[in-house]
């Protein structure tokens, strides 16, 4: 797995999350260079995916989904004929989930909010450096972090 850096991607993210947005929003928000899509539309498509979705804290952090709609986005598929594309997709979609998984050890919004989340009290990390950051924030990094380190290898692979 790829080091996880702090990028403008992630600065941005880690800016919009201590902002308010939710953690979804934050990470999706982070990628509207490459999205093709405005930030205004961008965030009110995240705005219920927040909170392990609409608040419920039970499904998967919002930073993973505002990951996997950015990198959709960004290198998804529209043509639901072409299976090989759509497999390709969906295999680095897991790529993507796997590398959140392996950093936290969870996906779920309560598990990561409730029981890791605290572990950081007092503990630096070299994605959030902000005082006082809100309980979540590091997801949020992590989320950004991976995706763009993600695209990262795959533009480098194509220069290959």
């Amino acid at each position: 797995m790829a080091e996880l850096i702090r990028t403008e991607r992630v600065e941005r993210a880690i800016r919009l999350h201590l902002s308010g947005y939710n953690c979804a929003q934050a990470v999706l928000c982070a990628f509207c260079d490459v999205t093709g899509a405005d930030e205004r539309t961008l965030l009110r498509a995240a705005s219920d995916l927040g909170g392990g979705l609409s608040g419920s804290h039970e499904n998967a952090c919002g930073a993973v989904t505002g990951m996997l709609v950015a990198y959709g986005l960004i290198d998804g598929y529209d043509d639901v004929t072409d299976l090989d594309r759509k497999k390709q997709v969906y295999e680095n979609g897991q790529k993507l989930i796997s590398r959140f998984r392996e950093e936290f050890g969870s996906l779920t919004c309560a598990v990561l909010k409730d029981e890791i989340a605290p572990g950081f009290a007092g503990r630096p990390h070299a994605l959030v450096t902000e005082e006082a950051p809100k309980p979540c924030s590091k997801f949020v990094a992590a989320g950004a972090a991976i995706l763009d380190a993600f695209l990262k290898e795959k533009e480098n692979e194509k220069n290959v």
